[in-house]
């Protein structure tokens, strides 16, 4: 059976050093899929046929990949996601927009808001939703959903479920090492011959996990109310997975 690892990139989710090792491990043979607009209209079908034209694809990254992902008696699909804290992740989205040249309506917003006003204008009906439940949203989701569109407890319910699937790979930012060191256990056993390995990416602040935690805290002070209650899923969905790791970890 053929193996092709698939990771979800998720936004501001560790996605860079992921890739890089994914690079390094197989050089040519992955591809940091870009054609966003083709993985979005064409989901699985399209996923399927692009990994049957490049025979020798071991690995793909994509920050659209579809859900769910092909079948196929030709090749087995390996998830891979990582999920994050939301609270502090909503500040490494903010940070990360703004050092952004304009090239997205979420860059060109953060480039001449403060903290408080961007996460506001997230909140309004015709904003993209990248930092309020966006995770649950991306790993539960059964369709392309529309930007702006809430996310509901049945998405929630599936992102558990696809979380619970002994085929999926799921780790967290905060617990980065441990869980790169379970999912490179797990992906040993379709690549025996691989060496996976990492250097951290794309990082934007380099304080420790609890640090930035706490200056999430205080700089989004006066919309903390607002960024919890439109993470709700996504505080359940990290906590799940951190228990989780508990588990796997211990073995």
């Amino acid at each position: 059976m053929r193996y092709v690892i698939t990771h979800g990139h998720i936004f501001k989710n560790a996605g860079t050093t992921f890739d890089y090792a994914l690079e390094k491990a197989f050089g040519k043979d992955f591809c940091d899929h870009r054609d966003d607009k083709e993985m979005r209209q064409g989901g699985a079908e399209y996923l399927r046929q692009f990994i049957l034209d490049n025979p020798n694809l071991k690995a793909i990254s994509s920050h659209h990949l579809c859900n769910p992902l092909p079948e196929s008696d030709e090749f087995k699909c390996i998830p891979v996601y990582f999920v994050r804290n939301p609270i502090d992740r909503v500040l490494s989205v903010y940070n990360f927009e703004r050092k952004q040249k304009w090239g997205s309506k979420g860059a060109e917003m953060a480039s001449k808001l403060s903290l408080e006003e961007y996460v506001r204008w997230r909140m309004t009906p015709e904003a993209p939703k990248v930092i309020f439940d966006y995770q649950t949203d991306y790993i539960g989701k059964i369709k392309h959903s529309k930007p702006s569109e809430r996310v509901t407890l049945s998405t929630f319910e599936r992102a558990l479920e696809r979380l619970s699937d002994k085929d999926v790979l799921i780790g967290s930012v905060e617990r980065f090492d441990e869980s790169f060191d379970y999912i490179a256990k797990k992906l040993s056993l379709f690549f025996p011959q691989v060496t996976f390995g990492y250097k951290r990416k794309n990082v934007t602040n380099k304080k420790t996990e609890s640090d930035k935690y706490r200056q999430a805290i205080n700089e989004l002070n006066l919309v903390l109310p607002e960024v919890i209650n439109g993470n709700t899923f996504d505080l359940a969905l990290w906590h799940a997975v951190d228990q989780f790791l508990d588990e796997v970890v211990q073995k």
